[in-house]
């Protein structure tokens, strides 16, 4: 196997390298793949001289009952080049099945390294976003594609000029007839593979949604609502709709592919059969011998089928590569975020204090301000609550501050120094979150926990470290009673794996934030999945979670703010009010409205 590896580069991805991604991908696979199609190019042009030397060998070994030599070695040669292009074909799969397998390899780690790079924005973007999963869906299809069809198409060109080039030493006006007609059907294909992969443009919009209806309709996540709602019916009609509309649109564009080759076809095979009534001449008046005139006719129309269907199929998946390729283009030319991909610093920066000073922000592509000149300031060691309406802006504050966005106008500055100066390693080890949605990793219940120090993996799996931090969440006891313990492997995609209920998932989570070593913690809404007894749990081991780390609090519960040393009051993206529990409540503002309206479900 190759020792080169394919790496995505910034550039205008172009012609050449329809050779040049497949070569890296596997360069001894389709140094083979090519040399298999210049053997099968070769003896389709050779076979045409020696079916007419065959034919004529055998005619006059008839007519003067002469000897039969000639003609089985021209049987012989004959018998060869047939057998090749029986099972060149075959010989052809192995090669590309090859290239295939280690394109998907590392094409698809090449995507995925970059798309792990990409500015957070880009994932948000509907239109970035439709890009990204057309570059990154079967990425090995394309590139296989783009190889075998330049291959081909050298193949045909081969074939082309190699029959054309014995019709013209035998009649030179034929052979450049033959040439001119191939030429608008070569064009005509450029365009159609040009439309045809517009087309698929479009298909991916409504693939994405019918996929993704098709996954609630059958997947095992949304089970029981399916049943208990019944929304089957009216979900299978908007499934039919867009998957409907995504038949169409393939289906009209195979349409045009099918008329343009079949279309130019029909007319190179009748003005073919011109040329080879035209060729009845020249036997006649005695210029070509009779066998070569048999091997012209059969080259010439073996030619229509390849120039008309063949070599125009060709030229229409390789407009549709260049497209890709276009695209392809556009992919490697999206912002990144300069090591994002990189792991945290194993020593995160000691913060003393953090402090939004002025800062406001709007996400790409909207005009509205989600933070409106936001300042406030926390210490190092305290906690501080967030609250407010929904749209308030509490999650874009985690969001700007642990890095994701960096559009954003004033100072979010961490000891006084620039946050956007900080390198991401250093972002990563400053910050530690616990989530509303958090992600669900169906590995084992140790790895979900030492995924949370990233930095420290080779210490983190540490048993005993793993266990505090379920005792910490108190999932630990749940844990023991499972046949592996820690062990266990959560989910059903692997053998004996286990489903966890929402709180149970909530809680490793929680474990997995308690295992960070970062100084400080982010709980955005940490006890929605939880029950009322739960919730009381984490507020009473708070002090445990937090381990004396500077602790930023989201909820819309507000009885969790009694944790808090200061409280901050967002509405319309600005800090409209602050202080601690009691003194909220003695101004008698919004937060004490907020609180009243939900104080039945804390007495």
């Amino acid at each position: 196997m190759n020792k080169k590896e394919f790496k995505l580069r910034e550039k205008r991805y172009g012609w050449v390298d329809f050779f040049a991604i497949p070569f890296a991908c596997d360069s001894q696979a389709a140094a083979a793949l090519g040399v298999q199609k210049m053997l099968t190019a070769l003896s389709a042009v050779f076979q045409v001289a020696v079916l007419a030397r065959f034919l004529d060998s055998a005619d006059l070994a008839l007519k003067s009952n002469g000897q039969w030599n000639s003609v089985f070695v021209w049987f012989a040669i004959l018998a060869v080049c047939v057998g090749w292009r029986r099972i060149s074909f075959r010989v052809g799969v192995v090669f590309t099945e090859r290239i295939r397998i280690c394109a998907a390899a590392q094409m698809n780690r090449a995507l995925t390294e970059k798309r792990s790079r990409l500015s957070y924005y880009l994932v948000e973007n509907e239109e970035s976003w439709n890009l990204i999963n057309r570059v990154s869906k079967q990425p090995e299809r394309q590139i296989t594609m783009m190889l075998q069809r330049s291959y081909n198409l050298i193949l045909y060109v081969i074939r082309i000029f190699g029959v054309l080039y014995i019709v013209f030493t035998q009649v030179w006006w034929i052979g450049i007839l033959t040439a001119v007609l191939c030429i608008p059907l070569i064009i005509l294909s450029l365009k159609t593979g040009e439309k045809n992969y517009n087309a698929k443009k479009l298909v991916a919009d409504h693939e994405r949604r019918y996929q993704y209806l098709a996954n609630v309709l059958s997947g095992r996540e949304a089970v029981n609502e399916r049943t208990l709602f019944g929304y089957s019916e009216k979900l299978n009609g908007d499934w039919y709709e867009q998957y409907e509309e995504a038949r169409l649109i393939k289906w009209r564009a195979n349409l045009k592919l099918a008329c343009s080759v079949r279309g130019g076809s029909a007319v190179i095979t009748i003005l073919s059969s011109f040329i080879v009534i035209a060729l009845l001449f020249p036997v006649s008046s005695g210029q070509i011998s009779t066998g070569m005139f048999i091997a012209l006719a059969t080259g010439m129309y073996d030619l229509v089928n390849m120039v008309g269907v063949e070599l125009t199929k060709a030229v229409s998946q390789l407009s549709q590569c260049r497209e890709y390729l276009k695209d392809l283009s556009a992919f490697v030319a999206l912002e990144e975020v300069p090591g994002v991909d990189e792991p945290p610093v194993k020593e995160p920066v000691e913060i003393k204090e953090v402090e939004f000073r002025d800062v406001s922000f709007s996400y790409p592509g909207s005009d509205h301000m989600i933070l409106n000149h936001l300042s406030f300031r926390v210490e190092r060691g305290a906690h501080y609550a967030f609250v407010g309406a929904n749209g308030a802006g509490k999650t874009t504050i985690t969001k700007l501050l642990t890095g994701l966005y960096h559009q954003y106008e004033g100072e979010i500055l961490i000891n006084k120094k620039e946050l956007r100066t900080f390198s991401q390693p250093q972002i990563k080890a400053m910050f530690c979150g616990l989530y509303q949605d958090f992600a669900k990793y169906y590995i084992s219940i140790k790895e979900n926990i030492a995924v949370g120090a990233a930095a420290f993996l080779d210490k983190a799996e540490k048993t005993d470290e793993i266990e505090d931090a379920l005792k910490t969440a108190g999932i630990y006891d749940e844990i023991c009673n499972l046949p592996h313990g820690i062990d266990t492997n959560l989910g059903k995609i692997r053998e004996n794996g286990v489903d966890f209920s929402g709180g149970q998932w909530q809680k490793l989570a929680m474990a997995r934030a308690v295992n960070s070593k970062a100084p400080i913690l982010i709980l955005d809404e940490p006890t929605a999945a939880l029950d009322p007894i739960s919730e009381s749990r984490v507020y009473e081991e708070f002090e445990n979670i937090s381990r004396g780390r500077t602790t930023l609090f989201i909820s819309h519960r507000l009885g969790s703010t009694r944790l808090a040393h200061q409280i901050f009051v967002l509405a319309d993206g600005h800090i409209e009010e602050s202080g601690n529990h009691e003194e909220l409540m003695e101004q008698n503002g919004l937060y004490a409205e907020m609180f009243e309206s939900q104080r039945r479900w804390y007495q």
